[in-house]
């Protein structure tokens, strides 16, 4: 299926990394400008490499994603190398602090958790939004999760969070469809990214019945229950949903919040 995104801009954030960076490299295989926004410049440079090592064409950017100002610059410089934005993809997200039940839920915790996966996410709709209603036209899709569709023990704040991701994406889809912009969401199940890692760990740190496991053990653990398949889903599985709602194939489709999670939340 040609998806039809080729002389598109996409941006993706915190894709230097993880389903991010699964995300640009869909995206630049499918013909997509990518810009590759980090918090790692790095990071971003080595994403950037591969896209065109493979004949596809994107650019690096630094940006704290909770910055009102470093958003902004990623905005214009996108606009001074290429003229315009298709495609948002707003992937930066995550919690702080470790597992806690709410009780014990620093404020610290909470208030950071909430700035990286929803402030950031609101910052980078707003701004690119507007670029994208001058032209009446664009694709914006939320990286949430699927808890941001169940609550879970021990990580409030991140459900919290992802559940206003949900939230945000339907206002949004509801206030920018006259501009024929679509809102949706992508609700990844359990992938085995960099974040889940540091996450298991700290559960095998904290928690005495885990501490003779691997991470990636833990990893496993609480997946194979809660799937209906039985196993975890890939960051490409995250990035093939993601390069069809940013295609023409997709363009009825909006204020969604779809699953890939293996049947998790059924």
């Amino acid at each position: 299926m040609d998806l039809k995104i080729k002389k598109k801009v996409a941006v993706v954030t915190g894709a230097g990394n993880g389903i991010g960076r699964a995300i640009a490299l869909r995206l630049a295989e499918e013909g997509a400008t990518v810009v590759v926004a980090d918090l790692n410049i790095h990071d971003a440079e080595k994403v950037v490499a591969e896209i065109k090592s493979r004949q596809g064409s994107g650019m690096a950017v630094s940006m704290d994603a909770t910055s009102e100002d470093d958003v902004n610059r990623l905005v214009q410089k996108t606009l001074e190398a290429f003229d315009q934005i298709d495609i948002l993809v707003n992937n930066v997200g995550g919690g702080v602090g470790g597992p806690a039940v709410i009780i014990k839920t620093a404020t610290a915790n909470w208030d950071r958790t909430i700035d990286i996966t929803l402030k950031s996410t609101f910052l980078c709709s707003r701004t690119v939004a507007q670029e994208m209603v001058k032209r009446k036209q664009g694709r914006i899709i939320n990286i949430s999760s699927i808890s941001g569709k169940l609550g879970e023990s021990l990580i409030g704040p991140y459900c919290a969070a992802k559940f206003g991701v949900v939230g945000l994406t339907q206002v949004m889809a509801k206030e920018l469809g006259r501009y024929d912009i679509t809102v949706n969401a992508v609700c990844p199940g359990y992938v085995y990214t960099p974040g889940w890692k540091e996450l298991a760990q700290s559960m095998k740190e904290k928690y005495s019945s885990m501490a003779d496991l691997t991470p990636e053990q833990i990893f496993e653990q609480r997946v194979k229950p809660l799937t209906a398949l039985g196993r975890p889903q890939t960051a490409e599985d995250i990035a093939s949903l993601v390069a069809y709602l940013a295609s023409d194939e997709a363009k009825n489709i909006t204020g969604q919040a779809i699953h890939v999670d293996g049947g998790a939340v059924m």
